[in-house]
């Protein structure tokens, strides 16, 4: 059976089995007493259990099997009625727990076995250990089996501990136990009973291991729902990933998620563990704040509220290579085939960031927040605030599905002030636009490679600019005086060439991958351009008419807010490849057009 249960739990089952079973059998913690048990002698120093004996209700936990023994006397090895007299004088020096099995049931809280035996049926042993006469428990290959509430069992095997008491009631245990392969060696001790019912007591307890080390100091509240609090507690492992998986949790191979500690109060309460005013450290990552783990549902359940002085994200994504740096985004995503976040199916999570820096492979964002939420295999991520090094500033939401068979991702986003060029030029390898000024997002996509994103994209896009700019286009080397076909080596020139605009506000829409201009238009100066057609992501081809013309001026002051007019001379055409384009032009029909001016 799939195990997803957290070392925590398993570890404060276990503290709760180890610790409280010989304390809370005892008739000075009348709260929780010892229901029932069956022995038989094995022989004239040992019993062996024949029967569970309940040591706890509220979670339900019991003895099932084990041999209790105690070593021999002086004069040799005792005999059965010496070792009951020993035991119950209370001079027996210590008790042996052999090839114990203790079970945990924490999915219900009625008895999990029916009690007939009457007090009179209880062997004296067990009498004596209701007694807590022994000085010292040795529990030697041990076995704890902890069931929770949707029928999942945790186990710890190969447990080792050695277990001694103090008058005051403290009792102090040390030893190790196996869980999922790994030795965790713990060295623990539960003070004296802070309430007179016995359910508060102090605990202190260190634990060891190649998978995870942890130390916590607080209070142990027994009952129907144990509560572990800790002002002090701290958590740390080398190798996060892999510990995830010897929890169970379906973690993929990858960058990052390595070295990671915790410190602060701890609470540990049902199925949760927090910590609070932590100060959390991931892969050189300083954070301060709060972080949850909840194990309830289905996937663990992730809550935290972060702050970061720096986030360095280059931890966790891959740096481009020379080859990735020459190849424009479309080229990058055209080639992907397959896309997937196992992530986002292994945990469900809600988490609150905020940073003062945050470092990219290839460039660095300022002060920024965001929220990101994992659910039933489905991200959103709300970007609230991002500020660039270079003044631009944004913020927007990404969205993936990958609840059905086939992923699903969106994003939306707008960005005020930036380098248009850079943006262009990343997409498409060719600066069409330059200039600062604002650039809207909307798009949807489906699929599993490249090319099925590509083929379903869908949505708008619109950039803007505010303060002029250039288009990376000569249209003076495409205009004429009559209609003519550039030569295919002219297309180089054009496109390394660009004009001064004083406004520019392209909107298109996307379907299927083809952008079609709604509303694409620029004045430069005395002239004004339009363009209008389609441009197909999938096949890189153009299919555009750019109308050239003068701009029509205002009549009076009261117009210059009004649509401008243009008088168009006339239309460039440009069809095919977008490398390499068909390009021709042709009189303009004698009409008026207006072009509307750009937004804010």
């Amino acid at each position: 059976m799939k195990r997803r249960y957290p070392w925590s739990l398993a570890l404060a089952c276990f503290l709760v089995i180890l610790l409280a079973a010989p304390l809370v059998i005892s008739d000075r913690y009348h709260h929780i007493a010892l229901q029932s048990g069956v022995v038989f002698a094995a022989s004239n120093n040992s019993y062996s259990l024949s029967s569970p004996v309940r040591l706890m209700s509220g979670p339900t936990i019991e003895l099932e099997s084990g041999t209790l023994s105690v070593p021999p006397t002086r004069t040799g090895l005792a005999r059965g009625g010496e070792v009951i007299a020993m035991l119950i004088t209370g001079s027996g020096p210590q008790l042996t727990l052999e090839n114990a099995t203790f079970t945990a049931d924490f999915s219900t809280r009625e008895p999990t076995f029916s009690q007939t035996e009457t007090a009179s049926e209880i062997a004296p042993l067990v009498k004596a250990l209701q007694g807590m006469q022994f000085s010292d428990l040795t529990v030697r290959n041990g076995t704890v089996r902890i069931k929770m509430s949707d029928g999942t069992i945790a186990e710890l095997n190969k447990v080792q501990a050695s277990l001694s008491g103090e008058p005051n009631g403290a009792i102090s245990a040390a030893g190790s136990f196996e869980f999922h392969g790994e030795k965790i060696d713990f060295d623990t001790t539960l003070g004296a009973s802070l309430d007179a019912q016995g359910k508060s007591r102090p605990l202190n307890a260190a634990f060891s291991g190649t998978p995870i080390s942890a130390k916590l100091d607080g209070n142990l509240l027994l009952g129907e729902s144990p509560q572990l609090l800790s002002p002090r507690a701290e958590l740390s492992t080398t190798d996060l990933r892999a510990t995830a998986r010897w929890l169970g949790v379906n973690w993929p191979s990858g960058k990052g998620f390595g070295a990671f500690s915790a410190k602060g109060p701890l609470e540990w309460a049902n199925r949760t563990i927090a910590f609070q005013n932590a100060a959390i450290e991931l892969d050189e990552n300083d954070a301060t704040g709060t972080l949850s783990v909840n194990f309830a549902g289905p996937r663990p359940s992730v809550e935290g509220t972060l702050g970061l002085k720096s986030l360095d994200l280059t931890h966790y994504l891959k740096a481009d290579t020379p080859e990735d740096q020459a190849r424009t985004i479309l080229a990058s995503l055209r080639a992907a085939d397959g896309f997937d976040f196992p992530l986002i199916d292994a945990v469900d999570a809600d988490f609150r960031l905020s940073a003062d820096t945050v470092n990219l492979p290839a460039t660095t964002i300022g002060r920024s927040a965001a929220t990101v939420s994992l659910r039933d295999g489905k991200m959103l991520a709300d970007l609230a605030e991002l500020e660039f090094s270079d003044g631009t500033r944004g913020g927007g939401q990404i969205r993936i599905d990958q609840s059905g068979d086939t992923p699903g991702f969106g994003m939306q986003a707008k960005f005020e002030s930036p380098d248009v060029a850079q943006a262009i030029q990343a997409v498409f390898g060719h600066p069409t636009v330059q200039g600062r000024g604002s650039v809207t997002i909307d798009l949807t996509a489906t699929g599993d490679t490249g090319e099925n994103l590509l083929q379903s994209l869908a949505g708008k896009l619109c950039v803007t600019l505010v303060e002029g700019g250039r288009i990376g286009i000569d249209i003076n080397s495409l205009t004429s005086p009559q209609s003519q076909s550039l030569p295919e080596e002219k297309w180089q020139q054009v496109s390394a060439t660009a004009i001064t605009v004083d406004t520019l506000d392209a909107r298109f829409s996307v379907t299927n991958g083809v952008l079609r201009a709604q509303s694409a238009e620029a004045v430069s100066g005395e002239r004004a351009l339009k363009a209008d057609g389609a441009i197909s992501l999938v096949e890189r081809r153009l299919d555009m008419e750019l109308a050239v013309g003068d701009v029509i001026k205002a009549a009076a002051e009261s117009e210059a807010t009004a649509a401008v007019k243009m008088h168009p001379r006339e239309i460039i055409n440009m069809h095919g490849p977008w490398s390499a384009p068909q390009i021709s032009n042709e009189p303009a029909p004698d009409a008026a057009q207006s072009i509307a001016p750009a937004p804010g």
